[in-house]
């Protein structure tokens, strides 16, 4: 008996019924109504027939079918089978199965060599063939050795699946830790399975109880904190509003120019603003700036480990677990809820756009030669904006103005001056006195009888000490600061101290003593 292949058969068949219509629709009706030139068409037709069925449609040898090896799985891996279709299983839900098989098969090993693919959405060992199991345990086996291999992502979430549901781990800190070990290695080879396994390190922590300081990194506590920062504006330092800030609204001031070449300036305008308008809202609207940019925190259903295959080990009815103060997890009679400021896409629009309204004034301020534009309309937070920019501008022209420029390259000039003043300072004593008039005195001072401020020092403090003139000092050749100095050195071992500044002006502390020692 022959037989095609099922491609091949159903394309001769086709073929063959188009032929057989042709005939009968065509040749058939000249055999009846054209005599004995019908005989002629019958013996085409015998011909095309004849070619039809030695070229079309042919016999084929029947190919043998390969014989498929079967393999006798390990017995501890039939026994987990058997749990699958046990008496009075029907019942039973595949997380209830899974969890039974993970406990049976938590130390298994294998060493079985498998190459396959394998794509199945919530994985359990139920779902796999029998290759496919062994094929899992030996690339866990090797997992546990230390040998990350790339995998089928079903084989990942598999093995994730057996540790939040607490099999293959010592105690929970351990199944912890293996998550984060697996997320580090294993997300860099497949980061598909990221988003996933953040999210359910996270509900681990939670789920049996571990210290929050665990989760003291995760979006949801940097969020709250973050957040946190905008509720308190007016006690907390610029740097860690800035921080928040950057945080909340990362992606305007990542990719400034402006803000890269002007960060300070910038910086100093934003707290200001920020706190302004804070202040704004909480004395004219019901939220407050933080409820205004971020909603309101509330309660909303939780569910622990969502989209995994979990089943719910501890089976806990009434359990709290504060990540925080601003966000606790409640199981009251098994049901899940979270009070907490929800983290959604898109959460920091609004501070996004304040950013760049800001950028976009203090571009105008600045002259900037590539100008923004603004998308933010709101007239009293551009007031605010324009009025802090309008206020670090005085500012700066205050600083500037206070400014010594120190000219270095007239240095040597300032030193030749110098020299000639001194020169002309210091003469010979008879150029200054007439030749038999005018009383003899030099004008380097001299000491005093008791050894202590020559006369000149001694008449300069009492000017100092009573408020008299000093005038006298210039016309009659002395230098004020010379005098201060030999005041200062020669008074130094009494007071320990110098009693004159640099104006020269008597310190304060000592003028009683000094009144004591010197009369007016």
């Amino acid at each position: 008996m022959a037989a095609c292949h099922v491609g091949e058969s159903d394309a001769i068949f086709f073929a063959a019924c188009l032929t057989g219509f042709f005939l009968c629709d065509i040749i058939m009706p000249n055999i009846w109504t054209k005599g004995s030139a019908g005989a002629v068409d019958a013996r085409k037709m015998k011909a095309a027939a004849e070619w039809f069925h030695s070229q079309v449609f042919r016999d084929e040898a029947i190919r043998p079918q390969p014989v498929r090896k079967t393999e006798r799985l390990p017995s501890i891996l039939r026994a987990a089978r058997s749990l699958e279709n046990k008496s009075g299983q029907h019942w039973k839900s595949r997380d209830i199965i899974f969890m039974q098989q993970a406990k049976l098969l938590a130390n298994y090993t294998d060493d079985y060599e498998y190459s396959g693919r394998v794509q199945c959405y919530y994985p359990t060992y139920q779902a796999l063939s029998d290759q496919e199991l062994r094929g899992y345990f030996s690339w866990r086996t090797k997992l546990r050795e230390g040998e990350l291999r790339e995998t089928s992502r079903s084989f990942a979430f598999l093995y994730i699946y057996e540790i939040i549901n607490r099999t293959g781990a010592e105690d929970d800190m351990e199944g912890y830790r293996r998550l984060l070990a697996f997320r580090d290695a294993y997300g860099q080879i497949d980061s598909a399975v990221l988003p996933y396994l953040n999210q359910w390190i996270g509900d681990y922590a939670v789920y049996y109880g571990l210290d929050p300081e665990l989760l003291s990194g995760s979006a949801q506590v940097l969020f709250d904190r973050s957040v946190l920062a905008f509720e308190q504006l007016e006690t907390l330092e610029p740097e860690r509003i800035i921080q928040a800030v950057k945080y909340l609204a990362p992606k305007w001031l990542s990719r400034s120019r402006f803000y890269a070449s002007h960060r300070e300036e910038m910086d100093a305008v934003m707290v200001p603003v920020l706190r302004r308008m804070s202040q704004h809202y909480a004395a004219r609207c019901r939220k407050t700036l933080a409820e205004q940019y971020f909603g309101s925190p509330g309660r909303y259903q939780a569910r622990p480990f969502e989209s995994a295959v979990f089943c719910d080990p501890l089976k806990r009815r009434n359990y709290e677990y504060a990540v925080d103060e601003r966000c606790v997890f409640r199981c009251e009679n098994g049901i899940w809820s979270v009070w907490k400021r929800t983290v959604v896409p898109g959460a920091g629009m609004k501070l996004e756009t304040l950013m760049k309204t800001i950028d976009c004034e203090m571009r105008q301020a600045f002259d900037y030669r590539h100008p923004v534009r603004s998308e933010l309309e709101t007239k009293w937070i551009l007031r605010i904006i324009r009025e802090e920019i309008q206020a670090l501008a005085a500012e700066k022209r205050a600083v500037e103005e206070k400014k010594i420029a120190i000219d270095y390259t007239q240095l040597t000039r300032i030193r030749q001056d110098a020299a000639i003043t001194q020169e002309r300072l210091i003469v010979e004593e008879e150029e200054f006195l007439p030749q038999e008039e005018a009383p003899e005195r030099t004008p380097e001072p001299e000491e005093s009888a008791d050894g202590a401020l020559a006369p000149a020092e001694r008449r300069l403090l009492q000017c100092l000490l009573y408020g008299g003139d000093t005038g006298w000092v210039q016309a009659e050749g002395y230098l004020l600061s010379v005098l201060a100095d030999g005041v200062n050195e020669k008074l130094y071992d009494l007071f320990q101290d110098s009693v004159l500044d640099g104006t020269p002006q008597v310190i304060e502390d000592y003028m009683d003593d000094l009144k004591e020692m010197v009369g007016p």
